[in-house]
Formats: C-alpha cells, sequence, structure tokens
C-alpha cells in the first residue's frame, strides 16, 4: 500500500505500465493533457477502482493518474494474478466503462450550467464530500471543476457566482456547499452517477 497527497502524480503518461492499481481509500482521477495545454478529466477513480489497466497489455500509460484527495493504492504485478483476481478487475473495468460512458455523454450535453451542476452533483457522493454545521460540500477548486465540464476557470467562476447569487450553493475556501439539492438537481437535467 502507498499514500499519496492530493495533487500528487501516481504515474505520467509515457511511464512503462508494470503495475496495476486498484484504490483502497480517496479519489483519483485519470487526466490528459492537450496540446494546447489545458488539462481534461477523462475518468474518475472510487475507491474498489483498478486502475492503470495498461499494465494488463503490458505497455505505457496512455494517461497520468493523479490523487483528488489523500489515497491510498495497491500496486499489483498483473502477471502475478490467478484467474479470478483477474476475472474482478474485468469485472470492475466494466463497471468503470458504464461510469465513462456517462461521463462522456455530460460532457456532450447541456449548457455548462447544466454540467457543472451535474458534476457537483456526482462529487456529493464521493471521497470529495463531507458535511459540516453548514450543510454537505464538495471540496473542489475552479480549475478542477474546468478540467472535469470541459470549460475554462473563467467561465466555471461565472456560473458559480450566478448559482452562489441564487442560493443553489455557497463557497468558501476550496469548499462548495450544495444548499438545494432539489434545484441543482432540475438545472443538471439528470444526475452523473458515481457508483
Amino acid at each position: 500500500m502507498k499514500r499519496f497527497a492530493r495533487k500528487e502524480t501516481i504515474y505520467l503518461r509515457g511511464e512503462e505500465a508494470r503495475t496495476l492499481y486498484r484504490l483502497e481509500e480517496g479519489l483519483v482521477r485519470v487526466v490528459e493533457l492537450l496540446p494546447d495545454g489545458r488539462l481534461i478529466t477523462l475518468r474518475h477513480v472510487l475507491p474498489g477502482d483498478y486502475f492503470g489497466e495498461e499494465a494488463l497489455e503490458g505497455k505505457a500509460y496512455r494517461y497520468t493518474a493523479e490523487a483528488m484527495t489523500e489515497a491510498v493504492v495497491q500496486g499489483l504485478d498483473p502477471r502475478a494474478m490467478d484467474h479470478e483476481a483477474l476475472h474482478r478487475v474485468a469485472r470492475n473495468l466494466a463497471r468503470q466503462m458504464r461510469r465513462v460512458q456517462a461521463y462522456e455523454a455530460h460532457l456532450q450535453t447541456g449548457e455548462l450550467r447544466a454540467r457543472i451542476a451535474r458534476y457537483l452533483l456526482f462529487l456529493a457522493d464521493t471521497p470529495l464530500s463531507a458535511r459540516d454545521r453548514q450543510g454537505i460540500y464538495v471540496t473542489v477548486s475552479h480549475e478542477e471543476i474546468a478540467d472535469a465540464t470541459a470549460s475554462i476557470r473563467e467561465s466555471v467562476s461565472k456560473v458559480l457566482a450566478d448559482l452562489r447569487r441564487e442560493g443553489l450553493i455557497a463557497t468558501a475556501y476550496r469548499r462548495i456547499y450544495l444548499l438545494d439539492l432539489a434545484a441543482l438537481e432540475r438545472e443538471a437535467g439528470g444526475v452523473l452517477e458515481a457508483a
């Protein structure tokens, strides 16, 4: 088991893929750096999920994996895994593929406001969420929201300011409180499932 701090890289695109990973605690995102310098989130890895599946093929990692929270990761040698273990990996990767397809639909449908609302609701069911006396909140930056909604930070900041002014959210340093879940669900036009 290895611990990673928030924003710490687990592996980089292009590194030799010798290790398959299983997330034990926290939240990880798999990202790609585009030629124009933008970073986009391709998928979120939840506790219990496997990632770094390129190791199953013995190739280089195609993307970069980064911890979004403190994360505990188990490294596995796919060559040492028995048939049942590889079957568990395949089932998990199939489940993740369904999430990725839903995420792709999320990026391609609706205005930015709907995509941001969907993403905030998605994060509310992940280790990035917590609750205090003010209510449920997610710990995420404007830049991370932009990476996950195919947008730019400035546009995200404007939409969040509108949602705050309308009383749907409240913001604090790196925290976004979800004050009106029903209204956010209406804005989202559907929920992006975490499971």
